[in-house]
């Protein structure tokens, strides 16, 4: 009777312990997963900001600098990787990539425009994107 008990208070603590690290695991996988599309979604972003300073420092600037500059979201795939970023998180973070997109489409209008680097007019969304691209880190890294 004692090894009957005995085996099962074994095998009950072998499934709380087997439940327990497969939580752990699932989420150890879904912070994997979300580090990896926010990095995507940051890097893609980075490559679009990095463009437009580029053509709007006149780095770039043959003759077809300000058309890639309206395609830089398509270009630098930021869209791919908010829809990508959508699948795996929060509304509200959503919500805040879209954000960043909105800010990211205004600095891309800006230059696309062929504002000088130096104007307020184009200061103003660089601006605006680089801050809120720094908040949306900071979230970002509060939900890892």
């Amino acid at each position: 009777m004692s090894t009957a008990i005995g085996g099962l208070i074994a095998l009950g603590s072998s499934f709380l312990v087997d439940r327990h690290r497969s939580r752990r695991d699932r989420e150890l996988n879904k912070r994997s997963e979300l580090r990896s599309a926010y990095a995507a979604f940051l890097q893609a972003t980075a490559e679009a900001s990095e463009i437009l300073w580029n053509i709007s420092q006149g780095h770039d600037n043959d003759e077809t600098a300000r058309a890639r500059a309206l395609t830089v979201l398509r270009d630098s795939s930021v869209l791919a990787r908010r829809f990508e970023l959508s699948l795996v998180t929060s509304d509200e973070m959503t919500v805040s990539t879209s954000q960043l997109i909105k800010l990211l489409i205004a600095y891309r209008d800006a230059v696309g425009r062929g504002i000088p680097y130096n104007d307020e007019e184009l200061s103003r969304p660089r601006k605006e994107f680089s801050r809120e691209r720094e908040r949306l880190i900071r979230v970002m890294r509060e939900t890892l």
